[in-house]
C-alpha cells in the first residue's frame, strides 16, 4: 500500500551544488600557493644560515671518493699532550697568524701539535678550518651526516687535518654549549662532547644537566670541573675570538669552512665537499 506521508529526505538545491564546488575549487588553489609560499619561505631561512635549499648527505654510491688524488699523506698522527696541571689548553681559535681577509688565508692553518680541538695529521697536506654553531640544525646535520664521511675517507689516511671554530651566531644558547664544549676539551674530550651533542641537537635552549649528561656520555672525568668551567666565563675570549676570525673571512653564517684557499658555506652534499677538497689536495701538489 502506498504511503500518503510526505517524504523526509533534503534535497539539495541545485545552486547549492554549484556554490560547493567553486568553494572545494578555491580551497585547493589556495592550498596550492600557500605551500609554495611555505616552502620558499623554508628556502630563505636555509640560505640565511648559509646552506642551500635541499641539503643533505648524498649516498656514498654518488661519492667521488675514487677521484681523490694521489697526493702524499700526513704521518704525525701524535696526539696532544695536557699541561702541567694535567689539562688542555682550550683558549685556542682561528688562524697561526693575522686573518683579516681571503688575502690572509694562507694563515688560516694553526697546525698547534697541542690542539684539543683539531683531528688529524699534524703535517697533513691540506687543512679544513671548520666554522660551526652548537644552536644551529645545518651543523648538526654536517656533523651527524658529511663529516664522519668526511674523516673516514680523508683524516683518518693523513689527507686532512679538521681544525674547529665555534661562530656563535644564535644567542646566549649557542654561546654556552660554546663554553660547554671548551670546558670538555679542556680534559681532552672535545669531539666526544661534540658528538654527543649534535645527535641529541636540541632546538630549544640546552640546560647545564643537558651538557654535564653529554660530557659523561663523552668520557669527562671531572665533571664538577667540567661544571664549574662551562658556567665561567674563561672561554668567552677565545670564543669571541673566533667569530671575529670568522668575520675576518667574510663568514657570518654557519656551518662555514675555509678548505685550502675556498670557503665553502652550508651542510652541502658530500660530493661536493669531495671536490673541493680533492681540487685543493690538487693544488698543494702543485706546489710541491
Amino acid at each position: 500500500m502506498a504511503s500518503n506521508k510526505p517524504e523526509t529526505k533534503t534535497k539539495i538545491p541545485t545552486l547549492f551544488w554549484a556554490f560547493a564546488i567553486v568553494l572545494a575549487l578555491a580551497a585547493a588553489v589556495g592550498g596550492y600557493i600557500i605551500g609554495l609560499n611555505e616552502g620558499r619561505e623554508q628556502g630563505q631561512a636555509m640560505a640565511a644560515h648559509g646552506a642551500s635549499v635541499g641539503t643533505g648527505t648524498q649516498n656514498s654510491s654518488e661519492s667521488v671518493a675514487n677521484e681523490i688524488p694521489d697526493v702524499a699523506p700526513g704521518t704525525d698522527f701524535s696526539t696532544p699532550e695536557p699541561n702541567s696541571d694535567g689539562h688542555f689548553d682550550a683558549q685556542g681559535y682561528g688562524a697561526a697568524g693575522p686573518v683579516n681577509s681571503m688575502d690572509d688565508v694562507g694563515n688560516v692553518p694553526r697546525r698547534d701539535a697541542n690542539d684539543p680541538m683539531a683531528i688529524g695529521a699534524l703535517d697533513a697536506p691540506l687543512v679544513i678550518s671548520e666554522l660551526s654553531d652548537f644552536g644551529c640544525p645545518y651543523c648538526a646535520q654536517f656533523a651527524t651526516e658529511t663529516e664522519p664521511e668526511l674523516i673516514s675517507q680523508y683524516v683518518d689516511s693523513g689527507l686532512v687535518r679538521i681544525e674547529f671554530n665555534d661562530l656563535t651566531v644564535n644567542g646566549e644558547n649557542s654561546e654556552a654549549a660554546s663554553r660547554a664544549a671548551r670546558a670538555a676539551a679542556e680534559q681532552g674530550r672535545f669531539f666526544e662532547f661534540k658528538d654527543a651533542l649534535f645527535a641529541d641537537f636540541k632546538h630549544e635552549p640546552y640546560t647545564l644537566d643537558d651538557f654535564v649528561a653529554y660530557a659523561e656520555e663523552a668520557g669527562v672525568e671531572d665533571v664538577e670541573k667540567f661544571r664549574e668551567d662551562a658556567e665561567s666565563d674563561k672561554y668567552d675570549e677565545a670564543i669571541t675570538g673566533a667569530r671575529d676570525y670568522a668575520l675576518g673571512l667574510g663568514i657570518d653564517g654557519t656551518p662555514g669552512f675555509v678548505i685550502g684557499t675556498k670557503v665553502v658555506s652550508g651542510a652541502l652534499p658530500l660530493a661536493e665537499f669531495e671536490k673541493v677538497i680533492n681540487e685543493e689536495l690538487e693544488a698543494t701538489q702543485a706546489k710541491a
